[in-house]
Protein backbone atom coordinates (compact mmCIF):
# COMPACT_ATOMS: atom_id res chain seq x y z
CA UNK A 1 0.00 0.00 0.00
CA UNK A 2 2.98 2.36 0.85
CA UNK A 3 4.49 1.96 -2.22
CA UNK A 4 1.17 2.56 -4.32
CA UNK A 5 0.67 5.59 -2.71
CA UNK A 6 3.78 7.11 -3.16
CA UNK A 7 4.02 6.09 -6.84
CA UNK A 8 0.76 7.60 -7.60
CA UNK A 9 2.10 10.76 -5.65
CA UNK A 10 5.30 10.83 -8.12
CA UNK A 11 3.02 10.53 -10.76
CA UNK A 12 0.84 13.42 -9.55
CA UNK A 13 4.15 15.84 -9.21
CA UNK A 14 4.93 16.16 -12.98
CA UNK A 15 1.30 16.93 -13.68
CA UNK A 16 1.45 19.82 -10.62
CA UNK A 17 4.38 21.35 -12.39
CA UNK A 18 2.36 21.07 -16.00
CA UNK A 19 -0.20 23.06 -14.60
CA UNK A 20 1.89 25.20 -12.66
CA UNK A 21 3.77 26.15 -16.13
CA UNK A 22 0.63 26.99 -17.89
CA UNK A 23 -1.20 29.10 -15.32
CA UNK A 24 2.65 30.91 -15.00
CA UNK A 25 2.62 31.27 -19.16
CA UNK A 26 -1.25 32.54 -19.21
CA UNK A 27 -0.41 35.08 -16.29
CA UNK A 28 2.54 36.27 -18.75
CA UNK A 29 0.11 36.81 -21.45
CA UNK A 30 -2.14 38.98 -19.43
CA UNK A 31 -1.75 42.63 -19.56
CA UNK A 32 0.55 44.16 -18.37
CA UNK A 33 0.84 46.33 -14.94
CA UNK A 34 -0.37 50.10 -15.53
CA UNK A 35 2.86 51.36 -13.77
CA UNK A 36 5.18 49.21 -16.07
CA UNK A 37 3.78 51.59 -18.83
CA UNK A 38 4.15 55.28 -19.99
CA UNK A 39 1.65 56.78 -22.66
CA UNK A 40 2.34 58.06 -25.73
CA UNK A 41 2.87 61.53 -25.13
CA UNK A 42 4.89 61.36 -22.41
CA UNK A 43 7.01 58.64 -24.63
CA UNK A 44 7.25 61.84 -27.28
CA UNK A 45 7.43 64.94 -25.30
CA UNK A 46 10.75 63.45 -22.86
CA UNK A 47 8.05 62.84 -19.51
CA UNK A 48 8.88 59.15 -19.61
CA UNK A 49 12.33 60.42 -18.13
CA UNK A 50 10.59 61.33 -14.60
CA UNK A 51 9.15 58.01 -14.98
CA UNK A 52 11.92 56.23 -15.05
CA UNK A 53 13.03 55.40 -11.53
CA UNK A 54 9.47 54.54 -10.77
CA UNK A 55 8.96 52.07 -13.11
CA UNK A 56 12.56 50.63 -12.50
CA UNK A 57 11.39 50.06 -8.53
CA UNK A 58 8.13 48.34 -9.64
CA UNK A 59 9.80 46.30 -12.50
CA UNK A 60 12.27 44.85 -9.65
CA UNK A 61 9.65 44.36 -7.06
CA UNK A 62 7.80 41.94 -9.82
CA UNK A 63 11.03 40.23 -10.96
CA UNK A 64 10.58 41.44 -14.27
CA UNK A 65 14.61 42.00 -14.89
CA UNK A 66 14.83 38.17 -15.25
CA UNK A 67 14.25 35.99 -17.79
CA UNK A 68 10.89 33.46 -18.06
CA UNK A 69 11.98 30.00 -17.87
CA UNK A 70 15.53 28.74 -17.35
CA UNK A 71 16.28 28.95 -20.93
CA UNK A 72 15.30 31.28 -23.82
CA UNK A 73 15.44 30.24 -27.14
CA UNK A 74 15.54 33.16 -29.86
CA UNK A 75 17.05 34.52 -32.97
CA UNK A 76 20.86 35.51 -33.35
CA UNK A 77 19.33 38.81 -34.16
CA UNK A 78 17.90 39.37 -30.42
CA UNK A 79 20.11 39.78 -27.43
CA UNK A 80 19.70 37.70 -24.30
CA UNK A 81 18.42 40.56 -22.06
CA UNK A 82 15.39 41.51 -24.06
CA UNK A 83 13.43 40.71 -20.89
CA UNK A 84 15.34 43.91 -19.44
CA UNK A 85 13.84 46.23 -22.15
CA UNK A 86 10.65 48.66 -20.86
CA UNK A 87 8.49 49.57 -21.21
CA UNK A 88 6.64 46.56 -23.02
CA UNK A 89 5.72 49.07 -25.68
CA UNK A 90 9.16 49.91 -26.56
CA UNK A 91 10.48 46.69 -26.25
CA UNK A 92 7.67 45.67 -28.99
CA UNK A 93 9.10 48.64 -31.11
CA UNK A 94 12.36 47.58 -31.44
CA UNK A 95 11.49 43.85 -31.90
CA UNK A 96 9.54 44.86 -35.21
CA UNK A 97 12.16 47.60 -36.61
CA UNK A 98 15.10 44.40 -35.66
CA UNK A 99 12.80 42.03 -37.44
CA UNK A 100 13.28 43.95 -40.39
CA UNK A 101 16.94 44.42 -40.55
CA UNK A 102 18.48 42.04 -38.12
CA UNK A 103 21.08 44.27 -36.88
CA UNK A 104 20.10 45.39 -33.18
CA UNK A 105 22.98 47.58 -32.27
CA UNK A 106 22.08 49.72 -35.22
CA UNK A 107 18.30 49.81 -33.68
CA UNK A 108 19.72 50.74 -30.14
CA UNK A 109 22.32 53.68 -31.42
CA UNK A 110 19.61 55.21 -33.55
CA UNK A 111 16.99 55.17 -30.34
CA UNK A 112 19.99 56.91 -27.99
CA UNK A 113 20.67 59.53 -30.50
CA UNK A 114 16.76 59.98 -31.02
CA UNK A 115 16.48 60.38 -27.29
CA UNK A 116 20.14 62.84 -26.82
CA UNK A 117 18.54 64.93 -29.85
CA UNK A 118 14.94 65.39 -28.53
CA UNK A 119 17.08 66.40 -25.11
CA UNK A 120 19.14 68.84 -26.71
CA UNK A 121 15.16 70.61 -28.19
CA UNK A 122 14.03 70.77 -24.76
CA UNK A 123 17.08 73.10 -23.70
CA UNK A 124 16.36 75.12 -26.24
CA UNK A 125 14.82 78.38 -25.05
CA UNK A 126 10.75 78.48 -26.06
CA UNK A 127 11.21 81.54 -27.56
CA UNK A 128 13.23 80.25 -30.60
CA UNK A 129 10.34 79.61 -33.71
CA UNK A 130 12.87 76.49 -34.72
CA UNK A 131 11.81 74.77 -31.54
CA UNK A 132 8.12 73.74 -32.36
CA UNK A 133 9.08 72.47 -35.53
CA UNK A 134 11.70 70.40 -34.48
CA UNK A 135 9.83 68.79 -31.49
CA UNK A 136 7.01 68.07 -34.28
CA UNK A 137 9.72 66.28 -36.30
CA UNK A 138 11.25 64.26 -33.62
CA UNK A 139 8.23 62.98 -32.31
CA UNK A 140 7.57 61.00 -35.48
CA UNK A 141 10.95 59.57 -34.96
CA UNK A 142 10.05 58.18 -31.68
CA UNK A 143 7.68 55.41 -33.79
CA UNK A 144 9.12 55.25 -36.76
CA UNK A 145 9.17 51.99 -38.14
CA UNK A 146 9.83 52.74 -42.21
CA UNK A 147 13.50 54.19 -42.37
CA UNK A 148 13.09 54.47 -46.02
CA UNK A 149 10.87 57.46 -46.01
CA UNK A 150 13.12 59.46 -42.94
CA UNK A 151 14.85 61.25 -45.62
CA UNK A 152 12.03 64.12 -46.07
CA UNK A 153 11.93 64.20 -42.09
CA UNK A 154 15.73 64.68 -41.77
CA UNK A 155 15.59 67.55 -44.43
CA UNK A 156 12.66 69.23 -42.74
CA UNK A 157 14.95 69.34 -39.52
CA UNK A 158 18.16 70.18 -41.23
CA UNK A 159 16.15 73.50 -42.56
CA UNK A 160 15.32 74.49 -38.96
CA UNK A 161 18.59 74.09 -37.66
CA UNK A 162 20.77 75.76 -40.32
CA UNK A 163 20.33 78.71 -38.26
CA UNK A 164 21.21 76.43 -35.37
CA UNK A 165 24.75 75.83 -35.41
CA UNK A 166 24.64 73.80 -32.21
CA UNK A 167 21.85 71.48 -33.24
CA UNK A 168 23.63 70.55 -36.53
CA UNK A 169 25.73 68.00 -35.30
CA UNK A 170 23.31 66.22 -33.64
CA UNK A 171 20.89 65.84 -36.30
CA UNK A 172 23.97 65.30 -38.56
CA UNK A 173 24.30 62.20 -36.35
CA UNK A 174 20.91 61.05 -36.06
CA UNK A 175 20.78 61.16 -39.53
CA UNK A 176 23.92 58.85 -39.95
CA UNK A 177 22.41 56.64 -37.15
CA UNK A 178 19.42 56.27 -39.32
CA UNK A 179 21.33 55.52 -42.68
CA UNK A 180 23.19 52.57 -40.48
CA UNK A 181 20.45 50.95 -40.00
CA UNK A 182 19.46 50.89 -43.51
CA UNK A 183 22.71 50.31 -45.14
CA UNK A 184 24.37 47.63 -42.44
CA UNK A 185 20.95 44.88 -42.32
CA UNK A 186 22.34 41.67 -41.04
CA UNK A 187 19.41 39.29 -42.51
CA UNK A 188 20.77 35.92 -42.03
CA UNK A 189 20.65 36.49 -38.46
CA UNK A 190 16.96 35.98 -38.17
CA UNK A 191 17.08 32.36 -39.60
CA UNK A 192 19.99 31.68 -37.06
CA UNK A 193 18.34 30.41 -33.78
CA UNK A 194 19.87 31.28 -30.69
CA UNK A 195 20.00 29.30 -27.55
CA UNK A 196 20.85 31.05 -24.14
CA UNK A 197 20.55 29.06 -20.17
CA UNK A 198 19.39 30.66 -17.71
CA UNK A 199 19.57 29.15 -14.58
CA UNK A 200 17.35 28.85 -11.34
CA UNK A 201 17.38 32.90 -11.74
CA UNK A 202 14.27 33.12 -13.97
CA UNK A 203 10.99 34.53 -12.99
CA UNK A 204 9.46 31.04 -13.18
CA UNK A 205 11.73 29.62 -10.79
CA UNK A 206 11.00 32.39 -8.53
CA UNK A 207 7.09 32.48 -9.00
CA UNK A 208 7.00 28.59 -8.14
CA UNK A 209 9.89 28.67 -5.26
CA UNK A 210 7.56 31.44 -3.85
CA UNK A 211 4.79 30.00 -4.14
CA UNK A 212 5.41 26.60 -2.34
CA UNK A 213 6.72 29.02 0.45
CA UNK A 214 2.81 30.29 0.70
CA UNK A 215 4.31 33.46 -0.55
CA UNK A 216 1.78 33.96 -3.52
CA UNK A 217 2.81 37.66 -4.36
CA UNK A 218 0.83 40.60 -4.22
CA UNK A 219 -2.68 42.01 -5.22
CA UNK A 220 -2.64 44.64 -7.74
CA UNK A 221 -5.76 46.32 -6.86
CA UNK A 222 -5.77 45.68 -3.07
CA UNK A 223 -1.96 45.66 -2.81
CA UNK A 224 -1.82 43.05 -0.04
CA UNK A 225 -0.37 39.94 -0.22
CA UNK A 226 -2.33 37.58 -1.81
CA UNK A 227 -2.57 35.02 0.62
CA UNK A 228 -4.29 37.57 3.14
CA UNK A 229 -6.76 37.96 0.74
CA UNK A 230 -7.57 34.59 -0.41
CA UNK A 231 -7.33 33.06 3.27
CA UNK A 232 -10.62 33.70 4.27
CA UNK A 233 -12.78 32.99 0.71
CA UNK A 234 -10.54 29.93 0.67
CA UNK A 235 -11.83 29.00 4.03
CA UNK A 236 -15.64 29.50 2.80
CA UNK A 237 -15.72 28.08 -0.07
CA UNK A 238 -13.55 24.64 0.94
CA UNK A 239 -16.08 24.54 3.56
CA UNK A 240 -19.58 24.36 1.58
CA UNK A 241 -17.62 22.36 -0.58
CA UNK A 242 -16.70 19.54 1.51
CA UNK A 243 -19.97 19.50 3.49
CA UNK A 244 -21.71 19.93 0.38
CA UNK A 245 -20.24 16.72 -1.41
CA UNK A 246 -19.78 14.85 2.06
CA UNK A 247 -23.52 14.91 2.43
CA UNK A 248 -24.55 14.25 -1.32
CA UNK A 249 -22.20 11.13 -0.45
CA UNK A 250 -23.83 10.10 2.44
CA UNK A 251 -27.75 10.57 1.24
CA UNK A 252 -26.44 9.56 -2.19
CA UNK A 253 -25.46 5.76 -1.31
CA UNK A 254 -27.98 4.37 1.24
CA UNK A 255 -30.42 5.91 -1.40
CA UNK A 256 -28.64 4.46 -4.87
CA UNK A 257 -29.27 1.04 -3.03
CA UNK A 258 -32.29 1.46 -1.70
CA UNK A 259 -33.68 2.87 -5.51
CA UNK A 260 -31.61 -0.65 -6.32
CA UNK A 261 -33.52 -2.56 -3.84
CA UNK A 262 -37.06 -1.66 -4.88
CA UNK A 263 -36.09 -1.13 -8.35
CA UNK A 264 -40.27 -1.98 -9.03
CA UNK A 265 -41.71 -0.22 -6.91
CA UNK A 266 -43.54 2.69 -7.93
CA UNK A 267 -41.23 5.20 -5.80
CA UNK A 268 -38.14 4.56 -7.83
CA UNK A 269 -39.14 6.24 -10.67
CA UNK A 270 -40.56 8.96 -9.02
CA UNK A 271 -37.00 9.48 -6.74
CA UNK A 272 -35.39 9.08 -10.51
CA UNK A 273 -37.32 11.74 -11.65
CA UNK A 274 -37.11 14.65 -8.90
CA UNK A 275 -33.59 13.99 -8.85
CA UNK A 276 -33.36 14.71 -12.30
CA UNK A 277 -35.44 17.68 -12.29
CA UNK A 278 -32.95 19.34 -9.77
CA UNK A 279 -29.97 17.92 -11.87
CA UNK A 280 -31.47 19.29 -15.03
CA UNK A 281 -32.14 22.88 -13.07
CA UNK A 282 -29.04 25.32 -13.58
CA UNK A 283 -27.39 26.11 -10.37
CA UNK A 284 -28.58 29.57 -10.30
CA UNK A 285 -32.50 29.01 -11.15
CA UNK A 286 -32.58 26.28 -8.11
CA UNK A 287 -30.72 29.00 -5.62
CA UNK A 288 -33.07 31.67 -7.18
CA UNK A 289 -35.99 29.07 -5.89
CA UNK A 290 -34.74 27.96 -2.71
CA UNK A 291 -34.20 32.49 -2.41
CA UNK A 292 -37.72 32.57 -2.78
CA UNK A 293 -39.50 29.75 -0.64
CA UNK A 294 -37.00 30.25 2.12
CA UNK A 295 -35.48 34.00 2.86
CA UNK A 296 -37.32 36.93 3.58
CA UNK A 297 -40.47 37.76 5.86
CA UNK A 298 -42.66 36.84 2.51
CA UNK A 299 -41.08 33.69 1.90
CA UNK A 300 -43.57 30.52 1.56
CA UNK A 301 -41.67 28.85 4.30
CA UNK A 302 -39.75 31.63 6.25
CA UNK A 303 -36.63 30.48 7.99
CA UNK A 304 -34.02 33.10 7.97
CA UNK A 305 -34.66 36.68 6.50
CA UNK A 306 -31.32 37.68 4.87
CA UNK A 307 -28.09 36.52 3.93
CA UNK A 308 -25.63 38.52 5.95
CA UNK A 309 -22.12 36.04 6.44
CA UNK A 310 -19.25 38.43 7.74
CA UNK A 311 -16.03 37.24 5.98
CA UNK A 312 -14.02 35.24 8.76
CA UNK A 313 -10.96 37.55 8.02
CA UNK A 314 -11.91 40.47 10.46
CA UNK A 315 -14.12 38.23 12.94
CA UNK A 316 -11.43 37.64 15.16
CA UNK A 317 -13.21 34.19 15.60
CA UNK A 318 -11.40 30.81 15.04
CA UNK A 319 -12.48 29.11 12.34
CA UNK A 320 -14.73 26.48 13.53
CA UNK A 321 -16.62 29.53 16.08
CA UNK A 322 -17.30 31.01 12.81
CA UNK A 323 -18.47 28.09 10.59
CA UNK A 324 -21.15 26.95 13.21
CA UNK A 325 -22.05 30.69 14.20
CA UNK A 326 -22.71 30.69 10.41
CA UNK A 327 -24.55 27.39 9.83
CA UNK A 328 -28.09 28.63 9.46
CA UNK A 329 -27.35 30.66 6.72
CA UNK A 330 -24.92 28.59 5.04
CA UNK A 331 -27.64 25.64 5.01
CA UNK A 332 -29.64 26.78 1.94
CA UNK A 333 -26.35 27.12 -0.28
CA UNK A 334 -25.04 23.75 0.91
CA UNK A 335 -28.39 22.34 -0.15
CA UNK A 336 -28.50 24.13 -3.62
CA UNK A 337 -25.15 22.29 -4.20
CA UNK A 338 -26.12 18.89 -2.37
CA UNK A 339 -29.60 18.65 -5.17
CA UNK A 340 -27.34 19.34 -7.85
CA UNK A 341 -24.84 16.62 -7.17
CA UNK A 342 -27.18 14.48 -5.53
CA UNK A 343 -28.87 13.04 -8.88
CA UNK A 344 -25.41 12.12 -10.17
CA UNK A 345 -24.26 10.08 -6.88
CA UNK A 346 -27.33 8.10 -6.46
CA UNK A 347 -27.66 7.12 -10.32
CA UNK A 348 -24.88 5.95 -10.58
CA UNK A 349 -25.00 3.83 -7.45
CA UNK A 350 -28.34 2.95 -8.51
CA UNK A 351 -26.61 1.46 -11.62
CA UNK A 352 -23.64 0.26 -9.87
CA UNK A 353 -25.95 -1.90 -7.49
CA UNK A 354 -28.18 -3.50 -10.51
CA UNK A 355 -24.89 -4.14 -12.47
CA UNK A 356 -23.54 -6.42 -10.23
CA UNK A 357 -26.64 -7.89 -8.39
CA UNK A 358 -26.82 -10.48 -10.93
CA UNK A 359 -23.44 -11.77 -11.27
CA UNK A 360 -22.36 -15.39 -9.62
CA UNK A 361 -21.26 -14.29 -6.54
CA UNK A 362 -24.23 -12.78 -5.20
CA UNK A 363 -26.38 -15.71 -6.55
CA UNK A 364 -24.19 -17.80 -4.25
CA UNK A 365 -25.25 -15.45 -1.31
CA UNK A 366 -28.40 -15.52 -1.72
CA UNK A 367 -27.83 -20.23 -1.93
CA UNK A 368 -26.03 -19.70 1.41
CA UNK A 369 -29.81 -18.30 2.63
CA UNK A 370 -28.10 -14.40 3.16
CA UNK A 371 -30.83 -12.25 3.75
CA UNK A 372 -31.80 -8.96 1.18
CA UNK A 373 -30.14 -6.52 3.96
CA UNK A 374 -26.62 -8.50 3.88
CA UNK A 375 -26.71 -9.56 -0.16
CA UNK A 376 -26.96 -5.29 -1.06
CA UNK A 377 -25.12 -3.28 1.90
CA UNK A 378 -22.30 -6.34 2.40
CA UNK A 379 -21.86 -8.21 -0.61
CA UNK A 380 -23.07 -5.82 -3.84
CA UNK A 381 -22.47 -2.32 -1.97
CA UNK A 382 -18.14 -3.25 -1.88
CA UNK A 383 -17.88 -3.71 -5.73
CA UNK A 384 -20.93 -1.51 -7.10
CA UNK A 385 -19.45 1.57 -4.87
CA UNK A 386 -16.33 2.09 -7.49
CA UNK A 387 -17.89 3.92 -10.05
CA UNK A 388 -19.00 5.80 -7.29
CA UNK A 389 -15.45 6.66 -6.20
CA UNK A 390 -14.27 7.63 -9.55
CA UNK A 391 -17.10 10.12 -9.80
CA UNK A 392 -15.31 11.71 -6.77
CA UNK A 393 -12.64 13.15 -9.19
CA UNK A 394 -14.62 14.98 -11.14
CA UNK A 395 -17.52 15.97 -9.09
CA UNK A 396 -15.31 17.56 -6.37
CA UNK A 397 -13.50 20.38 -8.88
CA UNK A 398 -16.89 20.26 -10.31
CA UNK A 399 -18.52 21.20 -7.49
CA UNK A 400 -16.06 23.43 -6.18
CA UNK A 401 -15.99 26.02 -9.68
CA UNK A 402 -20.05 25.79 -8.88
CA UNK A 403 -19.59 27.70 -5.79
CA UNK A 404 -18.75 30.58 -7.46
CA UNK A 405 -22.32 31.29 -8.34
CA UNK A 406 -24.01 30.33 -5.54
CA UNK A 407 -21.22 32.63 -3.67
CA UNK A 408 -22.60 35.71 -5.41
CA UNK A 409 -26.64 34.29 -5.18
CA UNK A 410 -26.33 33.85 -1.30
CA UNK A 411 -23.67 36.85 -0.92
CA UNK A 412 -20.86 34.42 0.77
CA UNK A 413 -17.28 36.28 1.09
CA UNK A 414 -16.07 33.17 -0.84
CA UNK A 415 -13.48 32.37 -3.91
CA UNK A 416 -16.67 33.40 -6.52
CA UNK A 417 -16.49 36.43 -5.07
CA UNK A 418 -13.16 36.78 -5.32
CA UNK A 419 -12.94 35.74 -9.22
CA UNK A 420 -15.51 38.06 -9.92
CA UNK A 421 -13.40 41.06 -8.09
CA UNK A 422 -9.91 39.85 -9.65
CA UNK A 423 -11.46 39.98 -13.54
CA UNK A 424 -13.35 43.35 -12.66
CA UNK A 425 -10.34 45.00 -11.42
CA UNK A 426 -8.34 43.11 -14.03
CA UNK A 427 -5.86 41.87 -10.90
CA UNK A 428 -4.30 39.01 -12.57
CA UNK A 429 -2.12 37.77 -9.99
CA UNK A 430 -4.63 37.13 -7.68
CA UNK A 431 -6.74 35.99 -10.71
CA UNK A 432 -3.88 33.02 -11.97
CA UNK A 433 -3.61 32.14 -8.10
CA UNK A 434 -7.16 31.40 -7.92
CA UNK A 435 -6.79 29.37 -11.36
CA UNK A 436 -3.39 27.21 -9.69
CA UNK A 437 -5.66 26.77 -6.92
CA UNK A 438 -8.39 25.07 -8.82
CA UNK A 439 -6.50 23.08 -11.07
CA UNK A 440 -4.34 21.89 -7.92
CA UNK A 441 -7.75 20.90 -6.02
CA UNK A 442 -8.53 18.85 -9.33
CA UNK A 443 -5.06 16.74 -9.22
CA UNK A 444 -5.23 16.19 -5.14
CA UNK A 445 -9.42 14.76 -6.19
CA UNK A 446 -7.92 12.30 -8.76
CA UNK A 447 -5.09 11.42 -6.22
CA UNK A 448 -7.83 10.91 -3.66
CA UNK A 449 -10.26 9.29 -5.54
CA UNK A 450 -7.11 6.44 -6.54
CA UNK A 451 -5.61 5.56 -3.14
CA UNK A 452 -9.94 4.76 -2.19
CA UNK A 453 -10.06 2.47 -5.24
CA UNK A 454 -6.87 1.06 -3.58
CA UNK A 455 -7.76 1.16 -0.19
CA UNK A 456 -11.21 -0.93 -1.26
CA UNK A 457 -9.53 -3.34 -3.58
CA UNK A 458 -6.31 -4.80 -2.80
CA UNK A 459 -5.90 -6.11 -6.36
CA UNK A 460 -5.30 -2.36 -8.03
CA UNK A 461 -2.53 -1.79 -5.34
CA UNK A 462 -0.43 -4.98 -6.45
CA UNK A 463 -1.14 -5.63 -9.84
CA UNK A 464 -0.68 -1.84 -10.86
CA UNK A 465 3.04 -1.00 -11.63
Amino acid sequence: MFFYVLRRILWAIPTLLLISLLTFWMSQCAPRDPRLEYGEHEFKSGGYQNQVPQMIAEARKQNLFLPDFYFTITLSAFPDTLYKILPLSRRNKLVRQTAKTGNWAAQIRFEQFVWIVETKIAQLPDSLPQKRPLNAEISKLFSQFNFDTLSFVFKRMHAQTNTLPEMEPWVDSLEAASSAVLNQKTPQKLWLPAFYWNGTQNRYHQWLSHFLRGDWGRSRSMDRPIWQELRPALWASMTLSVISISLAYLIAIPLGVFLARYRKHWIDPLIQSLLLFFYAMPMFVLGALITGLFVSDAAVFPLIRSFSINPLEGSGKYALIWFFENMPVMLLPVLVILLHALAILTLQMRGGILEVIGQDYIRTAWAKGSDARKVYWTHALRNAIFPVIATFSSLFPAIFAGTVIVERLFNIYGLGSKTISAIQNADYPMLFIIVLLTALISVVANLLADLLFAYLDPRIRFTQS
